[in-house]
């Protein structure tokens, strides 16, 4: 039987930054850093969900804060995303493919996790691992710094006033509570950028708000 190669843990926009080599007889992969990355472990947060009228082809849409990437499945393995909904984190297990310049994954392993910790602790061991990516303006950067630990501690885990996650929640309200861009809710409060991510970090792993997509969070 042949053996499954490793399940590499890398930010999702790395398998994006990096040339997708195909393969006729072996698993194609994304030639990282010197690794040949054809199956990915991931945990993120689901941004959007898709199934077809006759329940053959589901997908969704994954964002592990450094950019987003979708899952495919057909047929049986449809069933993988039963209890998969737009908000819910889960941790991925799956192979790399390509079609039509999309770089994707067809997942083996769907798993919903209920306690957000998972999320921060996957975010600590990438950081160690490969670095802070941020996005800048549809492109991203690895943010390399000497003490990255603590410094992303600090940054997720600063306490935020209760007034500053009301204002926010209330101004994500004013607008509509649907699709709402955090530059918006940025240029609104009148806060930096900086504190404005942190209570909406709180916010998504309190329950109150979800990533719809990329940049964009919707009320629960």
């Amino acid at each position: 039987m042949k053996k499954r190669g490793v399940a590499y843990k890398v930010w999702i926009s790395q398998l994006f930054n990096y040339k997708y080599v195909k393969q006729e007889e072996e698993s194609s992969y994304v030639d990282f850093e010197g690794k040949k990355i054809s199956r990915i472990n991931v945990i993120a947060n689901v941004v959007g969900k898709f199934v077809s009228d006759d329940g053959n082809y589901n997908a969704i849409t994954v964002d592990d804060g450094s950019y987003e990437i979708r899952l495919k499945t057909w047929g049986e393995d449809c069933r993988l995303f039963k209890d998969v909904n737009a908000g819910s984190l889960v941790l991925v297990i799956g192979r790399v493919r390509e079609y039509n310049n999309e770089i994707y994954i067809i997942p083996e392993i769907v798993k919903v996790l209920n306690d957000m910790n998972w999320e921060l602790a996957r975010k600590l061991e990438l950081l160690k691992e490969h670095g802070f990516v941020t996005r800048i303006n549809g492109m991203f950067e690895n943010v390399i710094i000497d003490d990255k630990k603590e410094y992303f501690e600090e940054r997720i885990e600063k306490d935020i006033p209760n007034d500053v996650r009301n204002l926010i929640l209330g101004i994500i309200n004013k607008l509509g509570g649907n699709d709402v861009n955090i530059n918006e809710i940025v240029k609104q409060s009148g806060i930096n950028e900086e504190e404005v991510n942190i209570a909406i970090h709180d916010l998504v792993k309190d329950g109150e708000i979800y990533w719809s997509r990329a940049g964009i969070v919707n009320i629960i």
